[in-house]
């Protein structure tokens, strides 16, 4: 077995921090109907920290037996989840597994946590009464009565690289992107010009880090929403707005115990009602999520009617089945709601890809 071993580099892009730090605003009351409001939640201060680039790993990612999975992660990823860590020398040929019953159970807890290092072509790992090896495509452990011999499993998303039915609003297919506009900074409902994120082989777009967040000439009310999206390494923020307003986030969390899951809607759902599953995939590997969303509904008088709801897959993975969405919160309270608005892809100092981008647009 090939010895592989990640190699990270600090991004230097416009400067050594990738995200710059932005004022903090106080938060406003948002005025009913939709229509703009004055300034509104307020703004997180994101402090600069590096960015890391991710490198292929043939053992990191999922791995499946009987009975047992596991979650396989190069030690040096943990610069990927967490700002401000410096990789360290001592971590490269290092590897970490959580072993679970199942993958993507909701606020599961691992059996065994097991770290160990690469010699010889062979991994050798212990932790929690475990011990095993991986090693010439197995991952094979055991402890007391229990054991498992686990080979890696691809999870391929089932809606990954899907076709735009008949009648779709195709947002990006690769070829150019004309449906998309950059994002005034301090007025995300105003263009600000043509997108200045860049077009990447393998049909797909990538964040200009810096360069500002993107917006969809069109403005949708209800609608089910196609997006697929890869991380190139982290730490990671980004997110798919639905309406510049509701985001479902968007972060390298991979092999994470702790920490917010990828695909929450931390800005419009409370903390209590997320439903803890981390159904991510290793960073480079494409991720898809399918939105099913129905707009908050108004009377004559502009006096909401009735909450926006939500049904969101990520991976496949149900993570919200028609939940209530609002009140929202942080930087998209000074919007309101509203009938209808546009789909923002977020940039916020970090490179991530997104490709096959489309709408179907629900009942007027």
């Amino acid at each position: 077995m090939k010895k592989l071993l990640a190699v990270f580099c600090v991004a230097a892009l416009g400067g050594l921090a990738l995200v710059s730090a932005r004022e903090q605003e106080p938060a406003a009351p948002a005025k009913k109907g939709g229509k703009k409001g004055e300034k509104g939640g307020a703004k997180k201060v994101e402090l600069p920290h590096p960015f890391y680039w991710a490198a292929p790993d043939e053992l990191r990612g999922d791995w499946q037996g009987e009975g047992f999975v596991a979650q396989v992660i190069p030690a040096m990823d943990k610069i990927f989840s967490r700002q401000d860590l410096i990789p360290q020398q001592a971590d490269g040929g290092r590897y970490e597994a959580h072993i679970f019953r199942k993958f993507d159970v909701a606020n599961d807890k691992p059996v065994a946590v097991m770290e160990g290092a690469l010699a010889g072509g062979t991994v050798t790992l212990a932790g929690d009464g475990w011990t095993g090896t991986i090693a010439d495509g197995h991952f094979k452990a055991a402890h007391g009565g229990d054991s498992f011999d686990m080979r890696p499993i691809a999870r391929t998303p089932p809606t990954l690289g899907a076709q735009p039915p008949a009648g779709a609003i195709v947002l990006f297919d690769g070829a150019n992107m004309n449906a998309w506009a950059r994002m005034k900074e301090k007025d995300w409902l105003t263009e600000d010009g043509p997108s200045p994120w860049r077009l990447v082989p393998g049909s797909a777009m990538e964040i200009v880090p810096r360069s500002g967040g993107l917006i969809s000439h069109k403005w949708f009310g209800d609608a089910k929403i196609h997006v697929e999206f890869r991380n190139l390494g982290g730490p990671t923020n980004s997110g798919v707005y639905i309406q510049d307003r509701y985001e479902a986030n968007i972060n390298e969390m991979y092999g994470r115990l702790d920490g917010n899951p990828c695909a929450q809607f931390d800005n419009s759902i409370p903390a209590g009602e997320h439903p803890g599953i981390r159904a991510s995939r290793p960073p480079l590997e494409w991720q898809t999520m399918d939105i099913d969303f129905h707009a908050p509904r108004f009377d004559a008088a502009g006096n909401k009617t009735a909450d926006a709801r939500v049904t969101l897959l990520f991976n496949g993975t149900v993570m919200y089945q028609d939940h209530k969405l609002g009140p929202v919160t942080l930087n998209a309270a000074r919007l309101g709601e509203a009938p209808t608005g546009p789909i923002q892809l977020q940039e916020h100092g970090m490179p991530v890809q997104f490709r096959n981008i489309w709408v179907v647009e629900g009942k007027k």
